[in-house]
């Protein structure tokens, strides 16, 4: 329950209990312990819009029995007005109408009883207003229940999308992280191989021991720094992972024949010197492509691609452009954009994605070099 709703009971119970005695609403020891059952029900009025209305109902037949007059008596009438609003804005459209031609009814019922034992009179054109007035704040609340309920619908949409989102980010890293730590487990077996022939070549000829003993060192090294973006990403589940190197720029065209045979119409540009990478920027510029090119295959409506990979003193460019369907929004690639995104913000990168001007559209990444060796 509500704040508000306590704080309006609350005002309504001592209303009620001040007119018993202001008013002089007999009889008082029946009249004023139903005010507070009354008063309290609004409490739940949020939740059960419409038991609550058929309580106040009921409260007011049992004192109109009693010999209550309603002439003198305002508070009640608030409380169903307060009731007939609560069943429009949180019930459904078909449900808040059945209640309020229950609350209306039930209104009538009580006035007719009051005044078929004398207490009260009312006119016979009485009956349609008082009908009507009840009727509109249930009205006015179906209205504005829509709305909410609309607005509802969206928040918990999106509070869904966000917690998808997340659940992609993770499933992302974690892959991200059993790929790294295949490309560091690679390594260290190249490392051991080399060690091994530097050992063997020492004992032959020692000067040409160099070459092995430096590849050990630049591939430790280069696992190292694996190693370091390795730490801190979470791994769920405890499957094997096999010691195979990764993919990487290397194996494009290899991937761009596939999608060629699948339909895609594919250009593949090489812009500066290619040269050999970082493991893990090698790896995750071929995710990125991969990715995009999938994306373009499934929403691009068959449309050529261009693969623009940029080797820079610093960095590496990969685009990846279609000339598919015109005003596809940025969400259409669905979970992948969030893998690439995760994939460049690992290496510290720069990640864009969305509509081209002249339609189509483009997957854009920056993957820094320095210091990813």
């Amino acid at each position: 329950m509500k704040k508000i709703d306590v704080a309006i009971a609350g005002l309504l119970l001592l209303w009620m209990e001040a007119e018993v005695w202001a008013e002089h609403l007999h009889p008082a020891p029946v009249v004023a312990p139903l005010m507070v059952v009354a008063a309290l029900a609004l409490v739940w009025r949020r939740f059960y819009p419409i038991p609550v209305a058929l309580l106040l109902v009921v409260v007011m037949i049992v004192q109109m029995l009693a010999g209550m007059t309603m002439h003198s008596a305002v508070s009640p009438v608030v409380a169903v007005f307060v009731a007939s609003w609560s069943i429009g804005a949180y019930e459904d459209r078909r449900r808040a109408v059945i209640g309020l031609v229950l609350l209306v009814a039930g209104v009538m019922l009580s006035l007719g009883i009051s005044e078929l034992r004398g207490v009260d009179h009312y006119e016979g054109t009485d009956y349609p207003w008082i009908a009507a007035l009840i009727a509109a704040p249930g009205i006015f609340g179906i209205a504005f229940g829509a709305r909410t309920r609309t607005l509802r619908a969206a928040e918990a949409r999106a509070r869904e999308l966000e917690l998808e989102r997340r659940e992609v980010v993770a499933a992302e890293r974690s892959r991200i992280a059993r790929e790294l730590h295949d490309v560091i487990a690679h390594s260290v077996s190249v490392m051991t191989v080399q060690a091994g022939a530097a050992e063997e070549m020492l004992k032959v000829d020692p000067e040409c021991a160099v070459e092995p003993v430096r590849a050990v060192q630049e591939t430790g090294r280069q696992a190292l720094v694996e190693m370091k973006r390795l730490v801190g990403m979470l791994r769920h589940g405890e499957e094997e992972t096999g010691l195979a190197p990764q993919p990487g720029l290397a194996d494009l065209e290899r991937l761009v024949a596939q999608l060629r045979d699948a339909g895609l119409r594919v250009d593949l540009r090489v812009a500066g010197t290619p040269r050999p990478l970082p493991i893990g920027v090698d790896l995750s510029a071929y995710r990125i492509v991969q990715e995009a090119l999938t994306n373009a295959l499934k929403h691009g409506g068959g449309a050529p691609a261009v693969v623009a990979i940029t080797y820079g003193e610093r960095q590496l460019a990969v685009e990846v452009t279609d000339e598919g369907t015109p005003g596809r929004r940025p969400g259409d690639g669905g979970h992948g954009l969030v893998g690439m995104r995760e994939r460049v913000g690992v290496f510290g990168g720069t990640f864009d994605a969305g509509p081209r001007a002249d339609g189509g559209f483009a997957v854009r990444a920056l993957l820094p070099l320095e210091g990813a060796a």
